[in-house]
């Protein structure tokens, strides 16, 4: 792994491996860039590719306070400092949010976008929506133990996802306060991008799990008008770590279809 500084000399971390076409992998809420070890490790056999800790997360800095435009500068110096013009963009919930942000106001830096789990208004309030369902078993654990608990109700194949989550955890242990700092500015994402929505014209796959409680469907078709939906008969919250072989198949042949 190495490291850089931002455009406000934060760090950020990140691993560039492979050769050719760039991707560019973003994790999700409370998540780090372990959570990829496995697809990157698939995909830099054909691709060159990023991933990062995106700020306020894993072992890049932690501030205090960070915006969507801090998120959006951080990759901006990303593919600054490694001369990378355009990529495939690839986000998991909050990650992907941060991507769809940056393809809105960079386009042409751009090749294609993909959002896994990552509808803006149930990213944000389906958590916690989920909590309050279930709040008698949760009553008494922080955010962190409760994930845990709701393991059967988020993932369809937990054993996968335990795995996935025990290598983000070993990777870095984040504090409460920093989960704590990372989901407001969550919610500031999904305001920002609620009040002034934009189309997008670049070539956009979005991919969800037939079992995840926290994405509900929403007027995604009204802002894409280059938009491939599916949806995974057999995963819940993360269907890149839950039907790995299906996904690998479908992102690269529709990465590779967005050059045809």
């Amino acid at each position: 792994m190495d490291k850089i500084k931002s455009f406000d000399q934060k760090e950020l971390v990140y691993k560039d491996e492979g050769q050719g076409i760039p991707i560019i992998l973003l994790h999700g809420l409370n998540g780090n860039l372990a959570g990829f070890y496995n697809l990157a490790a698939e995909l830099k056999t054909q691709y060159r590719v990023i991933t990062y800790d995106l700020r306020g997360h894993g072992k890049s800095s932690r501030p205090d306070v960070y915006h969507l435009s801090d998120h959006i500068g951080d990759l901006k110096a990303i593919m600054r400092h490694l001369g990378i013009c355009t990529a495939h963009l690839v986000g998991h919930e909050m990650g992907g949010m941060v991507a769809r942000e940056f393809t809105e106001q960079y386009p042409s830096r751009v090749l294609s976008l993909t959002l896994i789990s990552s509808k803006r208004k149930a990213v944000v309030h389906g958590f916690t929506q989920l909590m309050i369902e279930h709040q008698e078993e949760i009553q008494g654990f922080n955010r962190s133990e409760a994930i845990l608990i709701l393991f059967p109700y988020i993932f369809k194949e937990q054993s996968r996802a335990m795995k996935w989550f025990q290598a983000q955890y070993l990777y870095h242990k984040a504090t409460s306060e920093d989960n704590a700092t990372a989901s407001r500015t969550l919610y500031s994402i999904s305001n920002s991008q609620a009040e002034q929505p934009t189309t997008i014209h670049v070539p956009t796959l979005v991919i969800d799990g037939k079992y995840d409680p926290l994405i509900s469907d929403d007027d995604i078709d009204n802002h894409f008008t280059r938009v491939q939906k599916e949806l995974f008969e057999y995963s819940g919250h993360a269907p890149h770590i839950e039907e790995p072989d299906h996904f690998l198949s479908f992102l690269t042949q529709f990465i590779d279809a967005s050059h045809s």
